[in-house]
């Protein structure tokens, strides 16, 4: 990461080159974007190595209408998955075209079963929530100036960057961003990286659009909680004509930080014929006061939600070893819908379906090998409860974070929980009619779906494997989710350019210029000018100008989006306004430096009286949120300071 990213061919690291990686697949997948400066048209990665084995459709006419339609392509990439084709029945008042109406495309060459195989993704549109301002100020002074979502993470990305590139990676490219509350600052990073061009498809579908939170004739007031933004949307939503062949929403949380295949997700919801998909994780019991907790029957079906329990409700949803097992040991989710006993799906080259209910929970845990009890053992130490040791960071002490994976060992005689990580996937229909019969619920998780499970609706739970954080709880989470970049593996790996490429913003700055740097377990963004100086386990961000003398020490500086010279300064360099960067013979430990901050020479941010929580500074921009240092955006830390 010294100097932005990897060349795409030939592994070599390159500026220019990562540019053109961050933003030629998008074009691939449907999305109109605009050329970033500095892109030159030799550089397009070859679509046989892109990540994936994916096919976009799109409709010219309704499927449904006559045999005759046709499917138009648009792009297509070589393969290395396999996804079945989804159910062709009308199961449960969800329309999808009839199998004859498909054999006689297939038989016609106007589509092939290549393309079946992502039909279900075609019919799905994805709703990321903004960020409100109950969820930001959990993270103030980071959200000071902007919306959780956009706030820098793992040095030059955002937080919304992963979760864009999950849904391009897994070839979800209809997405809908809701923002809310203080949202310039990700309108624009979003316009600038992907272009949403006011949601004008270019080469196929795909679109990405903003949807701003706003009142209107028939609301007076601003909307808030995830249910009131998301049914302020849908009341768009359903009235414009070219979202009329989405069935299923998938809601995504803004806060949250995982890399993942969306498309296993999507053909599971497809092929237990839920009415909605819980995407869980095996969790500790203090992670489970913080999230929604579900209680599962065998067949991972949802029987009980609460959202945030307390200490006497979290035992009624305590899970045995033998209840967690279906759970845990569902590494490839099998489908147990009658509607789907005829259907046979792959994912990764495992078949799903054609399966019982009872026939599914046998052979899920009896087809498991060595690997799967592996990760099914380290799944059930997580859901227990203990703490865990990082390799990195000195051995520090994971405890009472929402950060979680599955190599986490824990207490023997801790009970299992199961939480949800906030990511649904809903019928259409079935959403629809939830927010319109509840008008006056604002939240999914305390309102809209226990009352569904009370219902019951079929509401199942999907495991999501390996790493997941949700960083929106408090500063201290987000200081950890960073962190976690540096073990060993890290947590998310931004050093797969084709495997899973990670998008972002092209930077146009040179490579990082650095002389006597003593370095350890450290990640340098590109456009640093680092001279004489010790970095150990801590992440720096673009253009950071790190002077001699100077220790930085678990912690995370997010750098500048400019340097000195490129504009002009409100007054004369001084000991008490000091130049953007950090200055001679600084020592920076366990602190967040926001961008722009200007720290003096001899200054010591290490926390010196223990303090966990502090505002007794703020007029300098200076804070102690759980334990860390934070400086807020264009603080001001003269020479000589101590804190």
């Amino acid at each position: 990461m010294l100097a932005c990213g990897l060349h795409h061919t030939t592994g070599q690291i390159s500026t220019r080159r990562t540019e053109s990686c961050t933003m030629r697949p998008l074009r691939s997948l449907g999305f109109r974007l605009k050329a970033s400066q500095g892109q030159r048209d030799g550089d397009d990665m070859p679509s046989s190595r892109l990540a994936g084995h994916r096919q976009f459709w799109s409709k010219n006419e309704s499927l449904g209408r006559s045999s005759g339609s046709k499917l138009a392509a648009t792009d297509s990439f070589s393969s290395t998955d396999e996804l079945g084709a989804p159910n062709t029945t009308k199961a449960r008042g969800r329309h999808r075209p009839r199998q004859h109406q498909l054999d006689n495309l297939f038989e016609s060459g106007a589509l092939s079963r290549q393309g079946e195989a992502i039909w279900p993704r075609g019919n799905l549109t994805a709703v990321i929530l903004g960020g409100g301002e109950t969820d930001s100020r959990r993270l103030f002074p980071l959200t000071q100036y902007r919306t959780l979502p956009a706030i820098p993470f793992g040095g030059a990305y955002r937080i919304i960057d992963l979760l864009m590139s999950n849904l391009i990676n897994s070839g979800v490219n209809k997405v809908h961003i809701l923002t809310a509350y203080n949202s310039y600052s990700l309108n624009r990073h979003l316009q600038r990286t992907y272009d949403m061009s006011g949601g004008v498809p270019y080469g196929g579908d795909g679109y990405i659009e903003v949807v701003a939170n706003s009142m209107s004739p028939d609301s007076q007031q601003w909307v808030t909680g995830t249910a009131g933004i998301v049914r302020h949307f849908m009341s768009y939503f359903d009235s414009n004509m070219k979202n009329r062949f989405i069935e299923d929403i998938l809601i995504l949380p803004g806060d949250h930080v995982y890399c993942t295949d969306l498309t296993p997700i999507i053909a599971y919801h497809h092929s237990t014929g839920a009415d909605l998909t819980i995407v869980c994780r095996p969790v500790s019991g203090e992670q489970a006061k913080r999230l929604g907790v579900v209680k599962l029957d065998a067949d991972n079906r949802i029987r009980t939600f609460k959202e945030k329990p307390n200490t006497d409700q979290l035992s009624e949803l305590a899970m045995s070893d033998d209840e967690m097992r279906p759970f845990l040991t569902a590494a490839t989710q099998r489908p147990n819908h009658p509607n789907h006993h005829n259907r046979i799906y792959r994912v990764n080259g495992v078949e799903l379906g054609g399966h019982s209910a009872a026939e599914s929970s046998i052979s899920a845990a009896a087809s498991s090998d060595d690997a799967d009890e592996l990760a099914a053992a380290r799944a059930l130490w997580a859901a227990r409860g203990h703490a865990r040791t990082d390799n990195g960071a000195g051995g520090r002490v994971v405890l009472d974070t929402m950060t979680s994976g599955d190599d986490v060992e824990l207490s023997q005689r801790a009970p299992g929980y199961v939480g949800s990580t906030g990511i649904y996937i809903f019928r259409r229909e079935v959403l629809s009619s939830a927010l319109a019969r509840y008008y006056k619920a604002q939240d999914f998780g305390r309102q809209i779906i226990p009352d569904l499970i009370r219902e019951g609706v079929r509401v199942y739970a999907y495991r999501l494997s390996g790493y997941w954080a949700d960083i929106g709880g408090s500063v201290g989470d987000f200081y950890e989710a960073n962190m976690a970049l540096l073990d060993n593996p890290p947590s998310v790996d931004f050093n797969r350019p084709l495997e899973a490429p990670l998008f972002k913003f092209p930077l146009t700055i040179p490579a990082s210029q650095m002389q006597g740097v003593k370095m350890s377990r450290a990640m340098v963004s590109a456009g640093c000018i680092i001279k004489d100086a010790a970095i150990k386990n801590s992440i720096i961000g673009p253009r950071s100008i790190i002077a001699p003398g100077v220790t930085v020490t678990d912690s995370i500086i997010m750098g500048a989006d400019h340097y000195e010279h490129e504009k002009p300064q409100q007054r004369p360099v001084s000991p008490a306004y000091p130049p953007i960067g950090i200055g001679p013979d600084s020592i920076i430990q366990r602190t967040i430096v926001d961008l722009n901050c200007r720290i003096g020479k001899n200054v010591k941010l290490i926390n010196k009286e223990g303090v966990y929580e502090s505002y007794d500074r703020a007029v300098q921009g200076m804070y102690v949120r759980d334990g860390v240092i934070v400086l807020s955006r264009d603080s001001v830390v003269p020479d000589g300071t101590v804190l």
